[in-house]
């Protein structure tokens, strides 16, 4: 069924605003733009006549929007579940929670679904309780939170650099190609669902990372923020075309894994935003590991999906040796 988003005008500064405008400013998740779509669908009501979204409006006045339905969310699967925290495995091509209200059912929909005390843990309730994202095409580990508290306790360990976040892409050889960076430690042991390297040395980046030109990318940038990173190369093609690759995200930014890579040379397959060949994105959180502020916690692994068995021509991956140059 149709969902309804109710306000009503209490702000003296709304009073002779389009109501459209106030609806941006006032809903969580809503942008203006949508507003007024769906005003134009016939979608607003104003003190229960329907309205334009150029309606000027009063104070007391009741705006109603009326949000389509969608399909019910599909079910997602539980790896790990504890007192304070849900542990999903995302699948791909759905958001981890609804951007806009009119957005299709998310993970977060299908989360509270199971777990409805999710719903309410996050501030912003669009949220879900989801205590970080991953972008849509991206698969693994999601933490929902089940109360306030979890939720805030969740966030400032997803910050602390002791947090362990393995994703694994599949990567390929870019105009550029490099291997830089300076030796490391291996935060954690592959996990044993992921090819073994036979040898291989773990490589740290520290880049400074900040808004691209456009308005959802990102770039390294000397005023940016530094991030952090470990690299390990776990497989090879034979040809030097694609590597299977464990990236260890010490620090949280937007799209890190995937500018941290393309950094290097090797963008990740489908990730065009960055210099990958178009089509399914391969970039997968195999691991998220709390204990570090959290000790209760479990480790949370998801094993990669079925694309990341094979190269993208189709080979079995062979293991990184130490006789190949980085």
């Amino acid at each position: 069924m149709p969902s309804t988003i109710g306000l009503t005008i209490t702000d003296p500064q709304d009073v002779g605003e389009r109501a459209d405008v106030v609806l941006g400013r006032r809903v969580s998740g809503l942008s203006r733009r949508a507003a007024r779509a769906l005003a134009q669908a016939g979608a607003l009501w104003i003190d229960r006549h329907r309205a334009s979204a150029s309606t000027r409006v009063l104070l007391g006045m009741r705006l109603e929007l009326t949000v389509p339905a969608h399909e019910e969310p599909t079910a997602v699967r539980i790896v790990a579940c504890s007192e304070a925290f849900v542990y999903i495995d995302k699948p791909a091509g759905v958001h981890t929670h609804r951007l806009r209200p009119d957005d299709p059912p998310s993970v977060a929909d299908a989360v509270a679904r199971v777990h409805p005390e999710c719903a309410a843990a996050s501030p912003d309730p669009r949220e879900g309780g989801a205590i970080h994202r991953l972008d849509r095409e991206t698969t693994g580990v999601v933490a929902f939170a089940r109360g306030p508290t979890a939720w805030a306790a969740g966030r400032t360990a997803l910050a602390h650099r002791g947090t362990i976040k393995l994703y694994v892409a599949v990567c390929e050889r870019g105009t550029a190609a490099r291997w830089v960076g300076r030796p490391a430690p291996l935060p954690c042991p592959v996990p044993s669902s992921l090819p073994q390297p036979q040898s291989a040395q773990p490589l740290q980046l520290d880049l400074p990372l900040g808004r691209a030109d456009t308005r959802a990318g990102v770039r390294v940038r000397a005023d940016g923020r530094i991030t952090r990173s470990t690299v390990l190369p776990l497989a090879h093609d034979g040809d030097d075309r694609w590597r299977l690759v464990a990236v260890w995200l010490h620090t949280g930014y937007r799209h890190q894994a995937r500018v941290h890579l393309a950094h290097l040379g090797w963008p990740i397959v489908g990730d065009a935003r960055y210099g990958g060949s178009p089509g399914a994105t391969l970039l997968h959180c195999a691991l998220l590991d709390l204990r570090a502020t959290l000790p209760d916690e479990p480790a949370a692994k998801a094993p990669a999906p079925a694309a990341f068995a094979l190269t993208p021509g189709g080979t079995p991956w062979r293991p990184w040796a130490d006789d190949r140059a980085p």
